[in-house]
């Protein structure tokens, strides 16, 4: 049996296109692993116990997670507690410097009244970026209903990869 110049042709350029569709497959799938970040100085992973608080911490880092998680993987959200008062401009520029010429999405100005603050930035690739989430949880002022929640600021840091 013969092959014939046309069916070389063919059964070739299909050969290509299976290998090239597996190569941008995998490298889609692998590409842009999450970003790791380090955490301002005095972060502590420990969190202090009391029920009230660390459901309104967990749920807050299930927002982050689901936001993040798409086709290409779940993403890795890490909750630090810092010390009372911890500043919000120090815990963003420590982000910021960490994720060189990424661009920042929205505005991430502190409004010291705010409980809750929030950054992102974004890797600016063309092809499969990596974005970042910061978020800061005051405290209730005193006088208000605590829930449990003891003197310390919340530090919750997303990274995943962006659609």
């Amino acid at each position: 049996m013969r092959i014939g110049p046309r069916s070389l042709a063919v059964a070739t350029a299909v050969l290509l296109l299976a290998a090239f569709a597996t190569i941008a497959a995998v490298r889609r799938h692998a590409a842009g692993a999450a970003h790791e970040i380090v955490p301002p100085a005095g972060a502590t992973t420990q969190l202090p116990a009391g029920e009230g608080y660390q459901t309104v911490v967990g749920d807050r880092a299930a927002i982050i997670a689901l936001g993040l998680r798409n086709d290409r993987g779940a993403a890795t959200v890490r909750t630090y507690a810092l010390p009372p008062r911890s500043p919000w401009l120090r815990s963003r520029q420590l982000v910021a410097t960490q994720l060189d010429h990424w661009e920042q999405v929205g505005d991430c100005a502190d409004n010291a009244a705010a409980r809750i603050v929030e950054c992102a930035w974004r890797e600016p690739t063309r092809w499969w970026p990596r974005e970042v989430r910061l978020t800061m949880m005051r405290p209730p002022p005193a006088g208000e209903d605590r829930d449990g929640w003891p003197d310390l600021t919340i530090l919750i840091v997303g990274s995943g990869r962006a659609d």
